[in-house]
């Protein structure tokens, strides 16, 4: 009876041990699952069942300090909490519980609009290999995506006025280069890294916010620096 009684006390002492670590063990795959899902941008690079969007890709992030997400979506963004797990993810509080600008916009993008958000609304895993990031729904749709550099949260920003004509330039081979100044008085200088997630057009200059960060061990023939955009300032048509 003795043994019994001991052992029955071993089994259940083991099994507190068992709980306690797995109570450890989840929250802290959480945290690294939802820190890895915002170092990034995700940009969507296929939608299982549907032809992506025109224009700019939709851009997906996460905010693992507070628990929240971000995305565009063709035409407003959208936003609200999430709750990640070793594989599975969860947008909004159950109900969507998305908040969401209100811009109208042409009823394509409408469409494609409702569409994505009732497809992030129904996601109930994910996969996360390397660069790529795929979503489920629990009735099998994919949503995929792919990673693009997200700048350090730190990083300095400043002001640069991009011109509304680019140059012929010689880098690694014959180029063509962006004109940028900091001030409207400055001459104009040639800038041969380009900024990432901006595309300008023709005969339009700006005024943009880029994220200035230095780059570890560049190749001989690229640049120390990377500009990414963080925010168009102002544009205007430049009349020739």
């Amino acid at each position: 009876m003795k043994l019994i009684d001991r052992t029955g006390a071993m089994m259940l002492g083991l099994a507190v041990v068992l709980a306690a670590g797995a109570a450890d063990v989840a929250p802290a795959s959480a945290k690294g699952a939802a820190a890895r899902l915002a170092a990034q941008h995700w940009d969507l690079v296929a939608w299982s069942g549907r032809a992506l969007p025109q224009g700019k890709p939709l851009r997906l992030d996460f905010d693992a300090a507070n628990g929240r997400f971000s995305s565009d979506t063709g035409c407003n963004r959208t936003g609200g909490a999430f709750r990640v797990g070793r594989d599975t993810l969860r947008f909004g509080d159950g109900k969507r519980g998305f908040a969401s600008t209100l811009m109208a916009c042409p009823p394509p993008a409408m469409a494609t609009e409702r569409a994505y958000v009732d497809a992030l609304s129904a996601v109930t895993r994910y996969r996360l290999a390397g660069h790529q990031l795929v979503l489920r729904t629990a009735k099998g749709a994919t949503l995929t995506y792919r990673a693009a550099h997200k700048p350090a949260a730190d990083a300095p920003r400043k002001l640069v006025y991009v011109s509304a004509e680019t140059r012929p330039c010689s880098g690694v081979g014959r180029m063509t280069c962006l004109q940028i100044r900091e001030k409207p008085g400055d001459r104009w200088q040639l800038h041969y890294g380009g900024i990432e997630g901006f595309t300008p057009h023709p005969g339009i200059e700006y005024r943009l916010r880029i994220i200035e960060e230095k780059i570890a061990n560049p190749p001989a023939d690229a640049s120390s620096i990377r500009w990414t955009l963080d925010q168009v300032i102002e544009q205007r048509v430049v009349r020739r």
